[in-house]
């Protein structure tokens, strides 16, 4: 569940792209596909998102919104600031289909405050992943970006995992977010990420890969870990997964990059 976005993306100064379809929603779903689930989104979108195109085999359920949420995303050695162009609409409780609430794996990733922080109580999840990006952004009229240093109030039950990149929260306090899900996934691009359970903090490496586009790949990270976790892998191992994932998501533009199981298995050391 979350925005289906378009990304204008500037890497280093560069020119801008055309507007890549993309939204953190896309990224989880088309990966999930790879790995051969049965994957369905619930998202508020624009008519001018090309949903037939790009969701061939998933199932795409849609809350129809005047404006595609658009980002213009900044790179600079690997670090993005973004701006944020257009809005999309609420996604509301009723847009979840009645034979819906009862997935194996429940996949929220709000962008910009579409969902409510109780919405994991709408489903019972076998696994439960947020990315909670868009719960923590903030935005002027100029569309400037900045993170917040608190989370907003929360009335639903534990997540399973929290997966946040370091930059996003490096002015929130760990409690809050130890509080909230149970196992915490902090991504940290080139140094590799960090994974709490249980009070005790795992290091996994990242894995080395030529950078093109940088877009998405938190969101493929944590959509294979939560899928590695669903098969019965460890932290670790699962942690190596995903790093892999990502290592090959950002030599690709766009959605282009989604990796399948067989290409994630080949890049893992």
């Amino acid at each position: 569940m979350g925005h289906l976005t378009f990304d204008v993306n500037i890497v280093d100064s560069g020119p801008p792209t055309n507007h890549i379809p993309g939204g953190a929603a896309a990224y989880s779903a088309l990966t999930a596909q790879k790995h051969s689930l049965t994957t369905g989104i619930i998202t508020s979108v624009g008519d001018d998102y090309p949903v037939d195109m790009i969701f061939t085999g998933v199932d795409v359920r849609v809350t129809a919104s005047e404006h595609t949420a658009t980002f213009a995303n900044y790179y600079d050695s690997g670090d993005r600031t973004q701006v944020l162009m257009a809005s999309g609409s609420r996604i509301p409780q009723s847009a979840v289909p009645a034979d819906w609430t009862r997935p194996d794996i429940l996949y929220v990733s709000p962008l910009l405050h579409e969902l409510p922080t109780d919405c994991v109580n709408w489903f019972e999840s076998t696994l439960s992943c947020l990315v909670p990006s868009g719960w923590l952004r903030r935005w002027g009229p100029d569309g400037a970006i900045s993170h917040a240093s608190t989370l907003p109030p929360f009335r639903g039950k534990k997540w399973n995992m929290i997966v946040v990149s370091e930059s996003e929260i490096q002015d929130l306090p760990e409690q809050q977010l130890f509080d909230l899900g149970e196992i915490i996934c902090v991504t940290r691009g080139e140094k590799g990420s960090r994974i709490w359970q249980d009070g005790t903090w795992i290091d996994v490496m990242a894995i080395e890969a030529e950078p093109v586009d940088f877009t998405g790949a938190g969101d493929i990270w944590s959509t294979a870990f939560v899928i590695a976790l669903s098969e019965g892998r460890e932290l670790a191992e699962a942690g190596i997964y995903a790093s892999a994932a990502a290592a090959i998501s950002i030599e690709s533009i766009g959605l282009s990059g989604c990796p399948s199981r067989e290409t994630i298995e080949d890049r893992m050391p």
